[in-house]
């Protein structure tokens, strides 16, 4: 990356402590996880911390998940990968996920899932009921070294 995408702010700070993104499942095959990781890799300072939440998606018809993506990327950038979190959405009662009822904006989304899976002889669609949050670390210092001469 060059100086105009990473600023020359972080030069003369010493990095970012904590850099927040997300990704879409649809954008995980366009080097967005690439870019987030070599954007990251460039501006945390040493210690600094990448977090990236994004989650599996199924509604083109195949399961999408971008979590080894990502990591791959980070790892390319150099960066540590540190933990994989699995952030439950769903309420767990007496041991089981409880499912609320569908909301009335999303029900005839679900009905036509559920009708397409029927017909065409597929398993019923899945409710998301979790997101991944991968957390990865900036080892390195970065930065260029300074000429003291």
């Amino acid at each position: 990356m060059n100086d105009a995408v990473t600023g020359e702010e972080t030069k003369r700070s010493g990095g970012e402590d904590l850099i927040i993104s997300s990704l879409r499942p649809e954008l995980s095959g366009d080097h967005s996880a690439d870019l987030v990781a070599l954007f990251a890799a460039r501006r945390l300072r040493v210690g600094g911390v990448l977090v990236v939440l994004t989650h599996c998606d199924w509604t083109s018809g195949q399961l999408t998940d971008p979590t080894g993506v990502v990591v791959a990327a980070g790892q390319n950038a150099d960066l540590l990968y540190l933990q994989h979190i699995v952030a439950v959405h769903t309420p767990i009662r007496d041991g089981r996920f409880h499912l609320p009822d569908e909301h009335s904006d999303t029900a005839g989304d679900s009905a036509r899932g559920r009708h397409r899976a029927r017909v065409r002889g597929l398993p019923l669609p899945h409710r998301r009921i979790h997101s991944d949050v991968l957390v990865f670390t900036q080892p390195h210092d970065q930065q260029p070294p300074t000429d003291h001469t």
